[in-house]
């Protein structure tokens, strides 16, 4: 994966409808899903991150701190990507 120095172009989530049950009752409510992303900082660190709308700030950084880069979080590849592998000694 390559490092994306264009910060505005990180991926922060999507707000989504999601349907909840309150007493008796259904409703929608509206749940921010945060895209996670690998960050770096300007003190030579890289983490973990996601946005948090309600404090307009990324993850693991400080109110007004911003990332020098970013990337995609990986997917984990699923069995079905995975190839076969021969264990040794195996029948």
């Amino acid at each position: 994966m390559d490092w994306n120095f264009e910060i505005e172009a990180a991926p922060r989530g999507q707000t989504t409808l999601q349907p909840r049950k309150v007493g008796d009752k259904e409703t929608t409510v509206s749940v921010f899903v945060p895209d996670r992303v690998i960050l770096a900082t300007k003190c030579g660190k890289v983490t973990l991150s996601e946005w948090l709308p309600k404090e307009g700030r990324w993850m693991m950084l400080a109110a007004g701190e911003q990332p020098v880069a970013w990337q995609l979080w990986p997917e984990h590849p699923s069995i079905s990507h995975i190839p076969d592998i021969q264990i040794k000694g195996a029948a």
